[in-house]
């Protein structure tokens, strides 16, 4: 039996992730694939990088015409799918140069360029996203957004316990936590009506072997997330906010079918424009109360537990 949410406690727990609850990361998605599309220009000689450039918008338009088949991968299995956010694409990407590799000589290239210095696609694709990011942040500054700010804010002060539990580094949110002026301490410290902050989360994190499919719709969404399922134990929340169905949430949904202890966990799956159309649709199949599509961000979460 899974351990479930607490059966008494002094204030509600609402488990949170970061990127697209507190942020809209349009640009630091774009910026994440400029990076990797120059990394991967640059792993051919000079005289090659028009060819590698037309050969990756090729890449891409495969890749966005086959979200279920292409995404961000772990234990050779899909983590996320390639359109859940603007961040996944470029993993996506990084499956389709690991599967063309076998057939496609330019893929093969590029793959083994990549690993030459003992890297793995993972890793290179990882460095591109942390230079995207933090270039984004020198230009602009953190991005958490005033109303998510707000929302974050109005939460703390009804009492609400909120955990923000992300694959994002620690020093990350705690210094875009801060220049939002949202309190924010880092776990395992506490304090009331101030977050608590647990990044480098790994919910990403695939475990060994064939994984565990829940059903979504006409989806399998692999639950094997052992890092995450860790995490979830341990904070036993009374509800869970992310926008990245497959990270945030397919994993508490197994609990909640599962574990009576669960049932009245209320998962909130945050509506964005660049949610792509299909799992609206995947989602809305489900049964009533096993997941909540909010519109309006984190403060629609807020209007929710607040009703």
């Amino acid at each position: 039996m899974l351990t479930g949410p607490r059966e008494t406690s002094p204030s509600m727990k609402l488990l949170s992730d970061f990127d697209g609850v507190w942020t809209l990361p349009r640009e630091e998605g774009r910026a994440h694939g400029q990076a990797l599309d120059t990394a991967l220009e640059a792993q051919v000689g000079e005289g090659e990088r028009v060819e590698v450039r037309e050969w990756v918008a090729r890449a891409r338009a495969a890749v966005r015409a086959q979200p279920v088949r292409y995404g961000w991968v772990s234990a050779g299995r899909i983590s996320a799918f390639g359109d859940e956010d603007p961040f996944t694409e470029h993993g996506a990407l990084l499956h389709y140069i690991h599967e063309q590799r076998a057939h496609d000589p330019l893929a093969a290239r590029l793959a083994g360029a990549i690993e030459a210095d003992g890297s793995t696609l993972d890793a290179f694709g990882g460095r591109c996203h942390v230079a995207g990011v933090q270039s984004v942040e020198a230009r602009r500054g953190p991005g958490i957004t005033p109303e998510a700010a707000g929302a974050g804010r109005t939460l703390l002060a009804r009492g609400v316990d909120v955990v923000v539990v992300s694959n994002s580094g620690t020093e990350k949110l705690a210094r875009w936590f801060q220049h939002a002026s949202v309190p924010a301490r880092v776990h395992p410290d506490h304090a009331p009506h101030e977050l608590r902050l647990r990044g480098s989360a790994r919910k990403f994190v695939l475990a060994p072997g064939a994984g565990e499919g829940l059903a979504v719709g006409s989806m399998r969404v692999d639950i094997a997330r052992p890092d995450y399922e860790r995490v979830l134990r341990e904070e036993r929340p009374d509800a869970v906010v992310g926008d990245v169905f497959s990270l945030d949430l397919a994993l508490p949904l197994a609990f909640k079918r599962r574990d009576p202890a669960w049932r009245h966990v209320r998962l909130f799956w945050l509506v964005h424009p660049y949610t792509p159309e299909r799992m609206k649709r995947e989602l809305a199949s489900l049964a009533d109360g096993e997941v909540e599509p909010v519109e309006g961000g984190l403060a629609g979460v807020a209007q929710r537990l607040q009703g």
